[in-house]
């Protein structure tokens, strides 16, 4: 198997520019999900490590070996792409057999990969049928089925679950990281979806507008965003952002908006210091936010007064969306065994040791 190694790539089509000096070493073996909005350059990405489109400068390695003017059939990789392009006149088999065939490998040996990867995906019973025969979650199996036949360096998958429905999704987001470890291959996998994200990858990359956000794992994305994007993008609901500043009031930092007054910890980090008498936006997740009823134990709170707008159950928990009483909007995530209603007037508690700042210049965070 092989490493991948992204080098100031920069992709340029005319004057726009859909990717800019990513640098990024992914390792052998590793499962690594581009994530980003519609437009940030995470297909763009995986379309040049396919040699589907040329690097405008910087280089692409696979392992040791320098692939930017390989053709694709060189670079010893496989692609499940959106819409599975399967060939809907040959059956699962021969779709499965033909690119092997085209590698010149004789029928045994074609026979035997093909059994085997029919069987790791539980498609032994289907190889006769046509893609018009087969279901969506069918259709993706056999996609991916094909790219293991190939037994390659590196599997590339672009948003390869996406024409499926909820249930299917999760059902296929389980095989494929199964199949990863079972593999020990290199995985890299692009989506809009960030469930998909933060269940399935080793390390996560964010994009937007063509520049490298974070890269990181799952829960130290989560945890500790390196900007306001990341912060915002990451999690559903998004993170809450309040504009506000630090002030200091009895040898004590707080941060004061409109709608919030929150007492930091102390003692206050020293670039929490940096940032006294300025303004700042100050970030809390849904999560962070409880029904007052049913606040979980050894956090410290305080009360966050709204009026309720909108109520989503969820079954297992219930959003809540208030109005404060500057007029901005607030989402919170809150025990399914709560009793708001909509139009009341409420103080909800909300988690002060897990508020994010960020730089109101620079989006960064703070910390």
């Amino acid at each position: 198997m092989a490493s991948v190694t992204f080098n100031s790539v920069t992709k340029r089509y005319g004057e726009f520019v859909a990717l800019r000096d990513l640098d990024i070493e992914i390792g052998d073996r590793e499962f690594l999900v581009f994530v980003g909005p519609s437009g940030c350059g995470k297909t763009t990405t995986l379309r040049l490590l396919a040699g589907l489109d040329s690097v405008t400068t910087g280089d692409i390695y696979i392992g040791d070996r320098r692939v930017n003017e390989l053709a694709s059939r060189d670079r010893d990789i496989a692609m499940v792409f959106q819409s599975y392009a399967l060939y809907p006149h040959m059956t699962v088999y021969d779709n499965m057999a033909f690119s092997l065939e085209l590698q010149g490998l004789g029928k045994g040996d074609i026979q035997q990969r093909v059994q085997r990867a029919a069987q790791q995906i539980g498609l032994e019973d289907l190889l006769h049928r046509k893609p018009k025969d087969l279901s969506g979650g069918q259709r993706q199996r056999v996609a991916v089925c094909r790219a293991i036949v190939r037994n390659p360096a590196v599997f590339l998958m672009d948003e390869p679950l996406s024409n499926l429905d909820a249930q299917l999704r999760v059902q296929a987001r389980t095989e494929i990281s199964r199949l990863h470890r079972e593999l020990q291959s290199t995985f890299i996998y692009v989506t809009h979806d960030q469930v998909e994200a933060m269940t399935m990858g080793t390390r996560i990359a964010i994009l937007n507008q063509g520049v490298l956000q974070q890269i990181d794992t799952p829960q130290a994305i989560y945890s500790t965003p390196k900007n306001k994007f990341v912060a915002g993008f990451i999690g559903s609901p998004a993170m809450n952002f309040f504009d506000g500043a630090l002030v200091e009031m009895a040898d004590q930092l707080w941060f004061k908006s409109d709608a919030l007054t929150v007492a930091l910890p102390t003692p206050a980090p020293a670039q929490y210091q940096r940032y006294r008498g300025q303004r700042v936006i100050c970030g809390i997740r849904p999560e962070d936010i409880h029904d007052a009823g049913y606040v979980p134990p050894g956090i410290v709170t305080i009360p966050l007064k709204g009026t309720v707008s909108l109520l989503e159950p969820m079954g297992n928990e219930v959003i809540v969306y208030l109005t404060l009483g500057d007029g901005q909007t607030c989402a919170a995530r809150v025990d399914r065994r709560s009793t708001l209603a909509l139009g009341d007037t409420v103080e909800l508690a909300l988690n002060i040791t897990a508020l994010h700042l960020f730089d109101p210049h620079t989006e960064a965070a703070v910390i």
